[in-house]
């Protein structure tokens, strides 16, 4: 198979939690996104461990792309477009 033909999709890890009406908003966004990018999302719950949810409770929603910090808190759909663009560049680029 060719990689620069189909390239692997970025990896999403999407934190919240029930009752964000932040975290909805972006949940919108990145299925907006996902009508135009192919991406793999792992979405994750910060009440289920204590440690995530110390870590993003006054962060979320808290998006990241490849383990690499996207978008946090109000996100703005232009910046997070331009999150997953330059993600796209830089995954290009290192193939």
């Amino acid at each position: 198979m060719d990689r620069s033909q189909s390239p692997t999709p970025p990896q999403v890890t999407f934190y919240t939690k029930a009752g964000c009406h932040l975290c909805d908003d972006a949940r919108d966004m990145l299925d907006e996104i996902a009508a135009q990018t192919a991406y793999e999302l792992t979405e994750i719950d910060i009440r289920r461990d204590t440690e995530l949810f110390e870590r993003y409770r006054y962060r979320i929603p808290v998006i990241m792309i490849n383990e690499t910090l996207a978008a946090e808190g109000r996100i703005d759909y232009n910046e997070l477009t331009h999150a997953f663009h330059n993600r796209q560049e830089t995954q290009r680029t290192d193939e």
